[in-house]
């Protein structure tokens, strides 16, 4: 018989070599957009899918080159971590997403400027605090952030800034693609994250028992069935 070729996984990403970090970095993607779909759909009191169909690991002085938008203007949600687990973490949309993701928020009514503003970073909030509750689940840590902070500016306006915090904070940017879904609309956009060494370490020893198969069947049909049952947080609808 002839050698098997063995496939592809799903969701692949882009460095073979780190595959078992990756893995561990998927799992937490799915978890998160599992908690932000059942979070909006909370909220719109819809149906709302969130996907995370791909995955990039790069460098922060890399980043920049994964998507090349240099000036184009964006719309972002920030937020930090406050403990010792530093990680930063932004949800950003070019333009014209924004403003799909105003329209998924307010279900197609038409609003001004500022309930505009207001619609996107709420769905941030949601969209990074219900990472964070993953990353909280699967390191067993507690994970609190600052307020979300709404930025509008030049991509690489935005970017740049950051940059120069992770330079010395961090060597791993890893930056999931974000798909939202309601009732036919699509809106897209990347969630970016900037994890610290500690909270990268704690990632890396809870991984390497995720990875195992014992770990794996019994804790994450656990956090898949949580995140089937239960909201991760109590939101107040504010646009139907």
């Amino acid at each position: 018989m002839g050698r098997k070729t063995r496939k592809p996984a799903k969701n692949a990403a882009d460095n073979d070599e780190q595959i078992s970090d990756l893995e561990v970095l998927l799992e937490i993607g799915g978890m998160g957009a599992g908690h932000a779909s059942t979070a909006l759909s909370a909220v719109l009191q819809e149906k709302v899918d969130v996907e995370v169909p791909r995955l990039h690991v790069k460098p922060p002085h890399l980043f920049p080159a994964v998507y090349e938008k240099h000036e184009s203007a964006v719309v972002a949600v920030f937020m930090q971590l406050r403990s010792d687990a530093d990680c930063d973490i932004m949800l950003i949309f070019e333009a014209e997403e924004a403003k799909k993701i105003s329209a998924l928020m307010t279900g197609g009514v038409e609003v001004d400027p500022e309930m505009e503003r207001s619609a996107i970073q709420e769905l941030g909030s949601i969209m990074i605090g219900s990472f964070l509750n993953a990353m909280a689940d699967f390191t067993d840590t507690e994970l609190v952030p600052t307020p979300p902070q709404l930025i509008l500016d030049g991509f690489d306006a935005v970017i740049d800034e950051l940059l120069v915090k992770q330079a010395l904070h961090s060597d791993v940017t890893a930056i999931f693609d974000a798909r939202f879904k309601r009732s036919g609309s699509c809106a897209e956009g990347y969630l970016i994250l900037f994890p610290g060494e500690k909270l990268r370490t704690l990632i890396a020893d809870r991984g390497r028992k995720w990875l195992s198969s014992n770990f794996r069947k019994g804790h994450t049909d656990q956090f898949i069935s949580s995140v089937a049952q239960q909201p991760t947080q109590v939101y107040q609808p504010r646009f139907a």
